[in-house]
């Protein structure tokens, strides 16, 4: 039997790579509105990783519509890729309220 990594040991929830058509829109902390069409490159029960060329900040909420549907979601930056890196661009946001929005049903 394969052992768990230690990033997999702690993940809360599995992940699904995709490449979903996303906008995401918010405030900066100096109140100037932004908007992105972006992607979401990864998926799991609690957030999603995006791909953002925006100068956002952990703790930041924006919100998240996938193209082609109504619905939206805010979402908190957890985790923002460093500069210079293989990660520089890819943003980790986590739901503030749980749902099902970008339609990939999780097990409990």
């Amino acid at each position: 039997m394969a052992e768990k990594s230690a990033s997999s040991a702690i993940r809360r929830s599995a992940r699904v790579n995709l490449r979903m058509p996303v906008t995401i829109s918010g405030k900066f902390p100096d109140g100037k509105p932004f908007a992105e069409e972006t992607f979401a490159v990864t998926l799991s029960k609690f957030g999603a990783k995006i791909k953002s060329s925006l100068p956002l900040k952990e703790g930041m909420q924006l919100k998240l519509q996938p193209k082609g549907r109504k619905g939206s979601a805010i979402f908190r930056v957890a985790w923002i890729g460093s500069a210079g890196t293989l990660r520089a661009g890819e943003i980790g946001i986590e739901y503030i309220k749980v749902s099902n929005l970008l339609g990939v049903a999780f097990p409990e």
